[in-house]
């Protein structure tokens, strides 16, 4: 299958996949610049995915994978498409430490899906350094 064939399920199972294996660079290919992430009140704008997520710093707080635990897709029209997605963070020993809700904002780009943004409701840890 094509990229311009993926679902924007399976668009975000690959999102997840690239979280996974810490690729900042493979994220911010996924992206729709400029891309937004909403954590409670506060949004921040980035030029891409990637650029949003400090990896040595969410491994502090014991990060080693994310699991999709369950994705629900809200809308899907031509140009853009909008995921529920609840997911936990695991830690070494395989056991969740955190779970979130995100609401991710797809948008076609030549075809493509690209992630827009995220809004998350609050307490999601993106590896700020403190």
């Amino acid at each position: 299958m094509s990229d311009s064939e993926e679902t924007p399920t399976q668009f975000i199972n690959r999102a997840f996949s690239y979280f996974n294996q810490k690729s900042n660079a493979q994220l911010n290919g996924l992206s729709s610049r400029p891309f937004f992430i909403t954590v409670g009140t506060n949004t921040r704008l980035f030029d891409g995915y990637g650029d949003a997520i400090n990896f040595d710093e969410i491994k502090k707080d014991g990060w080693v994978s994310t699991q999709i635990n369950q994705m629900k897709l809200i809308y899907e029209e031509k140009q853009s498409a909008l995921i529920s997605v609840d997911f936990s963070r695991m830690n070494t020993s395989g056991i969740e430490y955190s779970t979130s809700l995100g609401q991710y904002l797809l948008v076609r780009d030549n075809s493509l899906w690209k992630l827009k943004g995220v809004f998350f409701l609050g307490g999601l840890s993106l590896g700020e350094e403190k």
